[in-house]
């Protein structure tokens, strides 16, 4: 419901690196029915060094167009945010707030992704969130990931998504600390996947200040009756990549969202739309999102 396709083969599309050295399969949880990402586009190398939070390893990652990239400094700290930064002796010059993981998933679930994307944008550093486990009233009361309740797999953009103001927060915290390190708005970026996504939408364009841009895969506006676009934020530009056969997140949600958001006043909002995807990310997915961010925070 939050994460990516539900299976991982043992096919590699010709344009993913053969050697891809990334965060440990000992650090993801072991959860029966784990929503993965992609289908097995990425080689996970063991790195137990991180077992311990706030623990961090070095980790290597050779990959085509990232000449002479030295290894990303990658850390998690009490909280379980996974933050992947530049190599040393490389200028961190731009922050991606995500990829935000989606509903039942934890941030683990996407360092794969974020590692493969950072080989392309050796100067941004990824900042991996985790939502707090809490009770969901669409998995019976049951406690798990989430960064807001959900509570039928109905129309999600009229439900009243409690906790949502509190993701927000925290967010809207990580970009703030970016901020405060010394970067300028429009080199932030926030993205995400699924209810991650929504969160991004949620939080990036009600944020007081324009961004860089706001990331949304196979999500949609969560809590519309209680978002108001920012005056600033119209100018933030909006990259939305959706599957046309996702039965989870509708594709109509996607494209009601996109309505929304532009009526509003979101100067640049562009959908993109993936014929025969469902609720997962694919390769060319994930191409269309590096493309973007170059595009969006080029290295000076």
């Amino acid at each position: 419901l939050g994460g990516a396709s539900a299976t991982r083969s043992t096919d590699r599309p010709a344009s993913v690196p053969d050697s891809c050295q990334v965060l440990a399969a000992a650090l993801r949880p072991s959860r029966t029915g784990t929503i993965m990402l992609l289908r097995r586009p990425f080689a996970i190398a063991t790195a137990a060094a991180v077992a311990a939070a706030g623990g961090s390893v070095r980790t290597r990652v050779s990959a085509t167009g990232v000449a002479g990239a030295g290894a990303p400094r990658v850390s998690r700290d009490a909280s379980q945010t996974v933050t992947i930064a530049p190599a040393e002796g490389t200028p961190h010059t731009a922050t991606v707030i995500g990829p935000i993981h989606g509903l039942g998933d934890t941030n683990m679930g996407w360092a794969d992704a974020a590692m493969h994307i950072h080989s392309q944008l050796p100067h941004v550093k990824f900042v991996l969130p985790n939502a707090p486990v809490v009770p969901v009233t669409l998995n019976g009361g049951m406690a798990m990931p989430s960064w807001y309740d959900i509570t039928s797999l109905d129309d999600r953009t009229v439900q009243p998504c409690a906790g949502i103001e509190e993701s927000r927060a925290t967010v809207t915290a990580l970009i703030d600390a970016e901020v405060a390190a010394g970067l300028a708005h429009d080199r932030i970026v926030v993205g995400g996947f699924s209810q991650g996504g929504a969160v991004s939408l949620f939080t990036g364009l009600q944020y007081p200040h324009a961004l860089g841009g706001v990331l949304c895969m196979s999500g949609y506006l969560a809590a519309q009756e209680k978002f108001e676009l920012s005056p600033a934020a119209a100018a933030t530009p909006v990259a939305h990549f959706h599957g046309s056969d996702d039965p989870t997140v509708r594709i109509e949600w996607a494209r009601r969202s996109a309505e929304h958001l532009r009526a509003a006043g979101v100067k640049e909002y562009a959908l993109k739309e993936y014929e025969s995807l469902g609720h997962s990310a694919s390769m060319e997915e994930i191409a269309d999102v590096v493309a973007w961010l170059q595009t969006r925070l080029p290295q000076p």
